[in-house]
């Protein structure tokens, strides 16, 4: 059975509600001149951070993604960033079982959905799913492992529609199915959380979003897959890039070594 539930119709967005980190348990406050030196502070470490990219036996020498997104954050003024996913599924371990379990989540959706619509028929017809939580306990769509990708966008949620196109041959169904992944991730920071890689608290941070000298925003990204297979839901399938944009580090890093 899949996780998510699947409806026959077009793209619609499902309610996904997002946290406010900080801003869920204290009120906003005009920022001291200790607050502004405190940002002055992460700025520079963000710059250091920054330069130490790709330098051999430097610690933290590979989050291009991470710093791009915490730039974001100090200078983004709240506006929504699209990101890399397709870095994510491609670099990351977890990434790559969370697309493996995408595919095989929108494959059960697409079966269920002409078995109980279109039995032994020809058919073509779009899809969307209800939305996902990626990051869970014991998920099939794990927390990620990479220190670049825990802190560029961690815990995120997703939803799938697809468009399906089913031939009836007279031993089995031929599925093709065009899908695409619609992802979100409110970045901010949250009480009583920390840094994996470093420990860091979040407080360090999280006092920005409560002075506004920083805001938390949304990324937002959209992958594409082509999967064909015959039969049932788990039987193999051929699965190809839909989506053959190139896939470079992100445009927002400020150096222009980190996004090539």
């Amino acid at each position: 059975m899949p996780r998510a539930l699947y409806s026959i119709g077009p793209p619609i967005r499902p309610k996904i509600r997002h946290d406010n980190g900080f801003l869920d348990q204290y009120q906003k406050r005009a920022p001291s001149l200790g607050d502004r030196k405190m940002l002055a502070r992460w700025k520079l470490l963000l710059e250091a951070a920054e330069a130490g990219q790709n330098v051999p036996f430097l610690p933290h020498n590979d989050v291009p993604d991470a710093l791009a997104a915490y730039r974001h954050f100090l200078e983004g003024s709240g506006r929504t960033r699209r990101i890399g996913y397709e870095r994510y599924l491609r670099d990351d371990p977890s990434g790559r079982i969370t697309l493996d379990n995408m595919i095989r989540d929108a494959r059960e959706g697409a079966v269920g959905l002409y078995e109980r619509s279109f039995p032994r028929r020809d058919a073509s017809f779009s899809m969307t799913s209800t939305a996902l939580a990626a990051g869970g306990t014991q998920s099939p769509f794990p927390y990620p492992q990479t220190e670049n990708w825990q802190k560029a966008i961690g815990a995120h949620n997703f939803w799938i529609s697809a468009d399906v196109i089913v031939s009836a041959h007279p031993a089995y169904p031929v599925y093709e199915m065009t899908m695409t992944i619609h992802v979100e991730d409110m970045y901010n920071f949250n009480p009583g959380a920390q840094d994996i890689a470093t420990g860091i608290p979040d407080d360090a941070n999280g006092l920005f979003e409560i002075t506004g000298l920083a805001q938390q925003y949304l990324n937002v990204a959209e992958v594409q897959r082509h999967v064909a297979w015959r039969g049932s839901a788990v039987a193999a399938a051929r699965v190809t890039l839909a989506d053959t944009s190139r896939q470079r580090r992100p445009s927002d890093n400020r150096r222009l070594r980190n996004r090539l």
